[in-house]
């Protein structure tokens, strides 16, 4: 069962929210943890790598586009970050966005796609 638009969906988490955004916007390659596997958020039975929140602040790390300027892809972040319901509770936090490294989408696609049989 789907919720309407802008309420909040009871099978997912704020976090989970947050890391569609990100991964939506534009210059957005991936969401990364960190150097150390440290940046995430805590689920039961599952984890939102690459997306901090606190009651303080919402910070997100994420793998940008090769060839996008970064204060390009930041501000598309940054938007998707303001674009979000009001439901999340996020509005009034600050937010941060650390651009932890940068790939070729192309690259990085192919990259995801599942091994086919070898010959």
């Amino acid at each position: 069962m789907s919720s309407a638009p802008g309420a909040p969906d009871p099978e997912r988490d704020v976090a989970e929210v947050v890391r569609d955004a990100v991964v939506a916007a534009p210059g957005v390659v991936s969401l990364h943890a960190g150097p150390f596997g440290e940046v995430g958020t805590y689920l039961p039975g599952r984890r939102v790598a690459g997306v901090r929140i606190s009651e303080d602040e919402v910070e997100v790390h994420v793998v940008a586009a090769l060839g996008q300027p970064v204060a390009v892809t930041s501000a598309a972040v940054m938007t998707a970050l303001a674009d979000l319901p009001a439901w999340t509770g996020l509005a009034d936090r600050p937010a941060h966005v650390v651009v932890e490294d940068v790939a070729d989408p192309a690259e990085a696609a192919q990259a995801a796609l599942p091994a086919g049989p070898s010959a």
